[in-house]
Parts: C-alpha cells; structure tokens; sequence
C-alpha cells in the first residue's frame, strides 16, 4: 500500500508508516517527547484540566477567554461534562483573521528581512507589531502582572529565553503570525498551506459528521522542522525525532496549544528555581562546615554549574517544549501521534490545526529530514540562523 492510498486515513483507520523511507526508531524516540499524560480519556481529561488550572491563574481580564477556548477545543467525550449546548456549535477562529506579524530583537535595527514581510504581506491587510527589548518587557508586564508568566519572564537569565516566551505569549493573547527577524518569506501568509492540501478524518473522535464542524481556515499554522527519516545519531543533534518550528509560528489568539506552552515555560522556571535554590543552600553548606575534606572543590564545581546542566534551552523554553505543547493538543483532541506526521510532504489538516511539511518553513537543510528547496510550491519562510543570542550574556 502507498502513502496516496491512505489519503485522509487517521492512525485508528489503519494508516502505517512508510516503512521503506522511515526507519522504526524504537522506544528511545518515544521517550524523547515530554507529553505529560497517557492516550487515555482520562489522561486526555487530565491535559485539559491542567489548562483549565493554569488559565485560572491568570489575571482576571485574560483567564475567562482562555477558560472559554479551552472548553470551546474540548474533545466530544468531555463535552456533555463542561459545555452547554449552545457551546457545541462552536467553531474555531481563523488564523488569517488577526493579521499582526510579530517579530522581537535587542533593538529595532530595521532589517531588510523585515520589511520583505511587509512588503509581501500588507496588500492583504498585515501590520508589524515589532518588539524590542524594552517594549517586550513592558509589554509582558502590562500583560499578566502578577502572575506566573511575569513571574518566569522576570526569572529569566538570557535573552534567547525571553524571546522564546514571547513568541508564544504574542500569538496567546493577540493572534497572528510571529516569526524570527533573521527569517525571509518566500510567499504571502495567506498563500500558506494552500497546496494539495489532505484533510484527516477525524470520525474517530468528531463523529460521521465531523466535517460540517470544521471552518474554512484553519486556528493554528506550524510547520514540521525536524524529521528524522533513518539518521542513524539523531538523538545527539535534536531533542525530538519529529519536531515543530518555533522560528515561525501562527495562530488565533487563546488558543489551547499556545496555552499550554505558556504553563510549560512556566513550570520549567520553577524547576530551574528549585535548583538554584538548592546550590544556593548547598554552596552554604559547605562552606559553613568546611567539610568534606574536598568541600572547596565541590564550591568551586557548583559555581561553575549553569542552568544547562539540568535543563538546556531547547527544553527549558525551546523547540523541544513548543513540539510537546503542539503534539500534546493534537493527541489529545484528535488521538493523532506524532507518527502521522512523519515524512510529510504536503500541507495536513488535523480539525482546527494546519500542520505545513518541513519544506514549508525549513527548505534545503538535513538530508535525511527529505525537504525540498526553495524553489518548492510548499517553501513558504527561509530561516537564515544569525543566532544573535549566543552571545548575548544576558
């Protein structure tokens, strides 16, 4: 069987991977995603109770429309529990309704980048919404003061984690399509994921009549960044073997995903606070006893210890936690699994999700990932990878 004869097919229609182009990459790939709950409809029930309690933790002007989006994305099986019937009709905002292109840097340095995004996208009516450092930190702080979120932006020790934040809290409250200064566009924002585009079945978890409930444009555009086909080291230069782009990003503003990536940074903080506390005290300890016999090594270690030696980046804010929050909504809304979306070559709807294939925001790059160039009908944003932040101490 080709992959053209399960067009549409959902996991729990029989759809199997394309084993001559994808290698089963074992247990060890499984673990490598941070998901937080079992493929359960109590563990399912558990993922959304979790926003539900983060959202409620929010200022009082911001929580009840997260409160409201997230029983609005609840599965069917969860709604004659949460939803009256007036909500079960609900259908998802467009992506392309709230045309704001978000980008941040240390200092608005008018990149040529930049205004090609403008200048590609404002005949459909996009506006920049560019953030320095300044104006990011004023506007978190306007945002959700005291709260955890200004908690953990205020926590943060470099810059590279703050604008890893911020790309998730813009789209949360504003909506709109956020995407790094160092990416060029290679096509309109509204041209995205507009080619042979498959639409799942999602029968499984909607019903026979679940295409009547989806609308016309989809919430949430990702794209696929890393696609392990059979490399054989993957795992020593990427923290998940499928993974989604967070250089570029989009969605309506509340929506569950972009939720959930903020409770994630969030609760990541209070880990790394919990360790820091704790050789805070240790360091202490040790030099108040003055023992063991080699307590002046074990300071001088623990000093030197970063915050990378028990989270990195890609984890703590990065891609690694933005594929969780992505891959976590579409198992436990739609029961879909990160295997379906292996050796995409076209744009997929899932429900209220679009999910572009890694041609579409990473063109050329790994071999073994099979993304098409530039040139390609899907390449839609090229990611040039200044990396300012490695260097920014902050």
């Amino acid at each position: 069987m080709t992959l053209s004869d399960q067009w549409g097919w959902h996991e729990r229609m029989g759809w199997k991977e394309d084993r001559t182009a994808l290698a089963d990459l074992g247990e060890l790939a499984e673990q490598r995603y941070r998901l937080g709950f079992e493929n359960t409809q109590e563990g399912k029930t558990q993922y959304f109770e979790r926003l539900r309690t983060f959202a409620a933790h929010l200022p009082s002007d911001k929580s009840p429309h997260l409160s409201a989006s997230i029983e609005a994305h609840l599965p069917p099986f969860m709604k004659p529990t949460y939803l009256s019937p007036a909500d079960s009709s609900f259908r998802p905002p467009a992506m392309i309704s709230y045309k704001k292109i978000h980008q941040t840097d240390k200092k608005d340095n008018h990149q040529k980048a930049t205004e090609e995004w403008i200048g590609m996208n404002e005949v459909d009516g996009w506006k920049l919404n560019f953030l320095d450092d300044d104006r990011a930190s004023a506007w978190v702080e306007e945002q959700f003061r005291d709260s955890d979120v200004s908690w953990a932006w205020q926590y943060m020790h470099r810059g590279v984690l703050r604008a890893d934040f911020l790309r998730y809290l813009l789209p949360l409250l504003e909506g709109g399509v956020y995407s790094d200064v160092d990416t060029t566009p290679l096509r309109p924002i509204e041209q995205w994921g507009r080619v042979n585009v498959e639409n799942l079945d999602i029968s499984n978890t909607d019903g026979p009549d679940w295409e009547a409930s989806i609308s016309t444009f989809p919430s949430v555009v990702v794209a696929v960044d890393v696609d392990v086909h059979k490399h054989p080291t993957w795992m020593d230069g990427w923290p998940r073997p499928l993974g989604i782009c967070q250089w570029t990003l989009s969605s309506a503003p509340y929506h569950p995903i972009f939720i959930d990536a903020a409770r994630r940074v969030v609760n990541a903080t209070r880990v790394i606070e919990s360790w820091e506390t704790w050789r805070s005290h240790e360091i202490s300890r040790l030099e108040s006893t003055q023992t063991p016999d080699d307590w002046q090594e074990r300071v001088s270690k623990l000093r030197d210890m970063g915050c990378s030696n028990v989270m990195s980046v890609m984890e703590w804010t990065g891609p690694g936690l933005f594929s969780d929050s992505v891959l976590s909504y579409l198992l436990a809304r739609y029961d879909v699994s990160w295997h379906r979306l292996r050796g995409l070559n076209h744009p997929l709807r899932i429900g209220d999700v679009m999910i572009l294939p890694i041609t579409a925001f990473s063109p050329g790059g790994q071999p073994d990932f099979g993304a098409e160039g530039t040139d390609s009908v899907q390449a839609n944003v090229v990611h040039n990878f200044r990396g300012s932040w490695k260097g920014d101490g902050a």
